[in-house]
Order: C-alpha cells, then structure tokens, then sequence
C-alpha cells in the first residue's frame, strides 16, 4: 500500500506492505496554514495528514499535490485532480461529487483594535473594504452579497498579506479562519494590534471533492467511512492536535 504527498516539486512515500487497488490525485491550497500549506517542498497541515490516513485505510494511493488555490479549484473543475478542503456552495454541487465532513472552519472577521464595528448580519458589512483569498468562496450569502455590491473585496494571496494590509489601515477589515488568523496574529505580534468581531462570519464544513466525470462516489463512500472509524478510534483527534496545537 502507498501513500503519495507531493509538492510543488517535491516527492515523499510512504510504503506500507500490501498493494493499492487504485490511485487518486487530490490538489490543496499551498498557502493555508495550519489546514494545508506547502513545507519544504512538501504538502503540510491537518488536510493533507487526513486525506493520507483515510486513504491508507482503504488501501488506495493517493498523490496530494499542494498549488495555488485558484489553480486547484481550476484542476478540479476541469476533472485533472480531486480537491481537497474544500466548501459546498450551490453551483458546486452541481459539478462535484462530496465527501462527508473533513473539519468546521469558523471564519471569523478580524479588524485593528479601536476600529471594529457592531456585526450579526451580512448586511452589517455593507459599504466596507474586506481583504478576502483570491479565489475562494465564503459560502453562499457571503459570496452573493459580495456580487450584488454590498462591499467591495480585495483579493490577496493568503492571509499574511491580508493581516499586513489590515495592519497599516488600507481595509476595513479580513476574513480568516480562526486557526489560520491566530498562527498569523501569533507570528507577527499582532495581539494587540488586531482583534476579531463576535460572533463569527460563519462555520463552514470543508470537504474533499471531485467533479462527477471522474467516477469517484464509490471511493468517497470508502473514505466516508474510514474518517468515520478514524473519528471513532481516536486517530482523528490525534492528528487535529499535531496539525492544530500552536
């Protein structure tokens, strides 16, 4: 059996006795840490060490390849690889076949100290400058909003460069992932220079996927049910705590 974790260059295996019955490619975002990110050449993060553990279980060699998100969302939508963490929006599911639940990320909206402002609603948002990922989704309601007008988003690469444009005052506010705003406020120093609004944006489950051509229902069912056994033995949490713990 054979697990395959390729990055941008970069080759690993682990080898285990026995022989997989298929191989799948799955593409994750290269820059989203602690979730799935690109280390020294290598795939990085709770996503990644899910999808192999799952994969090893079911006796199937994955190949995760990490890649700038728009391009993962591009191989995905054109059927040349899986994707993994992914969200489920409404024309999604009209093109990819899902797994069951990876992780819930909480997004939460991040602000500089002395400069937030009341939010429960989407429409709390309205007129504001937000620093958002190129090429992702934030659900639904986020993205519709975001496409009638109601603020305007400018696109970074990651959320580093989110926090040092917030930092220096040019948007009003950013969108991350708790845990990935955290490691960056960690890293920076930022604790007492940004803060993030109560409640959350929102909590979205992320998923793996791949597009309906590809035939992959069957494999998804078999991966469905070892992150169900991983979740009930203990491996699931196990692995959350090394990819997730600062």
């Amino acid at each position: 059996m054979k697990v395959f974790l390729v990055g941008c260059s970069f080759l690993f295996l682990a080898a285990l006795p026995g022989a997989a019955d298929a191989q799948s490619l799955i593409a994750i975002d290269a820059a989203d840490p602690p979730f799935m990110y690109e280390a020294d050449g290598r795939p990085a993060g709770l996503y990644p060490a899910l999808i192999a553990e799952a994969y090893r279980r079911i006796n199937i060699a994955v190949t995760i390849t990490t890649m700038p998100w728009k391009r993962a969302l591009d191989d995905a939508d054109e059927g040349r690889s899986g994707i993994g963490g992914l969200y489920k929006t409404t024309s999604r599911l009209e093109k990819y076949d899902y797994s069951d639940k990876l992780f819930d990320e909480i997004l939460q909206i991040y602000v500089r100290k002395g400069h937030g402002f009341p939010f429960a609603t989407i429409d709390d948002l309205a007129g504001r400058t937000i620093g958002v990922i190129r090429g992702w989704s934030y659900g639904d309601a986020f993205d519709d909003a975001r496409r009638q007008g109601l603020f305007a988003a400018e696109d970074a690469s990651g959320d580093a460069q989110n926090f040092a444009v917030l930092e220096v005052g040019h948007i009003d506010c950013i969108l991350a992932i708790r845990e990935a705003g955290l490691a960056v406020i960690r890293r920076r120093h930022l604790e007492e220079r940004v803060e993030a609004l109560t409640p959350p944006l929102s909590n979205i489950p992320t998923f793996i996927a791949f597009n309906k051509s590809a035939g992959k229902r069957d494999e998804l069912s078999r991966f469905d049910a070892a992150l169900a056994a991983m979740r009930l033995d203990g491996s699931f949490d196990r692995i959350a705590r090394r990819a997730l713990d600062p």
